[in-house]
């Protein structure tokens, strides 16, 4: 073996004292933090075996909802035809909400035509 140097440090005793509890104080926080973890590993293993069994059981809910399906009878329900009334209403509808948009429009262009004269002169 090597010869070691080594290097002696002189702390006085409030110092040294001091250096003591700070480092049995990291200790007791580093064994907290452990257990904190430790918990955390014991409620996450829970988790996942809740998710599975929820997977599990929707995975069977929607094998039910298969077979259920399957032996109702199919029904057709008839497609119903608009009438040329309905589509005549629809476009007066939408004529007139497009004129109250241009009526709108002309009155707020009207507005702001009158404040650039009032500026202007």
């Amino acid at each position: 073996m090597k010869e070691e140097s080594l290097v002696y440090v002189k702390l006085e005793y409030d110092e040294a004292l001091q250096s003591k509890k700070d480092i049995l104080s990291s200790q007791v926080n580093l064994l907290k933090i452990i257990k904190v973890i430790r918990h955390y590993r014991v409620l996450r293993l829970e988790e996942l075996k809740e998710k599975a069994k929820m997977y599990r059981k929707i995975k069977e809910l929607i094998a039910n909802i298969k077979k259920i399906k399957t032996n109702f009878p199919k029904i057709k329900i008839p497609q119903l035809k608009k009438s040329d009334e309905e589509k005549e209403f629809k476009e007066k509808i939408k004529e007139t909400q497009e004129s109250d948009h241009d009526d709108i429009l002309e009155t707020q262009l009207q507005e702001i035509q009158n404040k650039l004269r009032a500026i202007g002169g």
